[in-house]
């Protein structure tokens, strides 16, 4: 996506989580180099708070994941907002609020496109 659109005005967060056995520490810089636009920052989420918190948004308006759940913890999941929206005390509604990452890749790139 990124490459595809490399002056578009947007704005990627990728959040690392331990999920997987192997998952004991941060990512690697191999990994953490898979991704390396500067329109991307890269969070390491050990205690899974950005997760905790997308789940417990996980419900009417937004759209309902059709995957992406580890013992409670959402992971691997895509999530699009609007241009413009803010996060403050109810997150704002999400136009894709899905995954697996790469099986919702025509979603994200709609979702772009459509703006």
């Amino acid at each position: 996506m990124l490459e595809q659109h490399p002056v578009a005005e947007l704005q990627v967060f990728a959040v690392w989580e331990p999920i997987l056995p192997t998952d004991w520490s941060g990512p690697a810089s191999s990994v953490l180099s898979r991704i390396s636009d500067r329109r991307a920052s890269q969070f390491w989420d050990k205690e899974h708070v950005l997760a905790t918190l997308l789940k417990a948004h996980a419900r009417e308006p937004q759209p309902k994941p059709n995957c992406c759940d580890a013992d409670g913890i959402l992971w691997d999941l895509a999530v699009v907002y609007p241009a413009g929206a803010l996060w403050d005390e109810q997150l704002p509604v999400a136009v894709v609020f899905d995954g697996v990452v790469v099986n919702v890749m025509d979603q994200i790139v709609k979702a772009f496109s459509a703006r």
